[in-house]
């Protein structure tokens, strides 16, 4: 059996991580969408302004997870994770394509269905980083400050 106290810190640490991950995610959404704007307003062709866009918000949410939301001792080399972020990345845009297809042929709003498949993808996310793609031998130590 758990001790109370240990209960309440590793639940303080969940939220801590949980709120780590929205800043990031949050974060890196809204740089993807700022790059996006600017390189469309320079005349960037729309096509080549979402790659870039979706390049630089993969690779700083990836830092910002590995480094800050998801950081400890990692089990797994930082190229296998990359590999295993982008895979994932991938799965994400397929399964959410076909999930909002299903929710749009089915009659609903598009923008309620991209907006339900969001939530989706943030759940499975943030397990599936935190437990497999960051997986830390340990937790990280919390700091103090004296």
């Amino acid at each position: 059996m758990t001790a109370p106290g240990a209960r309440v810190r590793r639940l303080v640490a969940t939220h801590a991580t949980l709120l780590r991950f929205i800043v990031v995610g949050g974060g890196a959404a809204l740089l993807e969408l700022g790059t996006f704007e600017l390189l469309a307003r320079a005349g960037l062709p729309v096509v080549a302004a979402n790659v870039l866009s979706f390049v630089l918000g993969l690779l700083t949410s990836f830092a910002g997870y590995r480094l800050w939301t998801f950081a400890g001792e990692h089990t797994t080399p930082v190229t296998a994770q990359l590999g295993a972020y982008v895979a994932l990345a991938l799965v994400n845009v397929a399964a959410t394509s076909a999930i909002i297809s299903v929710l749009v042929s089915a009659g609903l709003v598009p923008w309620v269905a991209k907006a339900i498949c969001m939530a989706l993808v943030a759940t499975w996310n943030f397990l599936l980083l935190n437990r497999i793609v960051f997986r830390r031998a340990s937790p990280s130590p919390t700091r103090t400050t004296h």
